[in-house]
């Protein structure tokens, strides 16, 4: 089963679906990459969003430097 979970940044929404088999955390990007995080004890949501939010932080360097 998937989650979803959405966050917003400067007035954008980035929204990533998650799953969990095992301890192992499964995030899918609004690029459709993945990342992959052993839980070890956190919680699927906010693993999901450090990735959601360092996603976000990429594109947005990324866009930086294209200017």
């Amino acid at each position: 089963m998937e989650d979803e979970l959405t966050i917003e940044i400067n007035g954008a929404q980035y929204t990533a679906t998650y799953s969990v088999f095992n301890d192992t955390l499964t995030a899918i990007m609004p690029d459709g990459s993945q990342r992959y995080t052993e839980l070890r004890g956190l919680t699927p949501m906010m693993a999901t969003r450090t990735h959601l939010r360092a996603y976000v932080l990429s594109i947005s360097r990324q866009n930086n430097q294209e200017d």
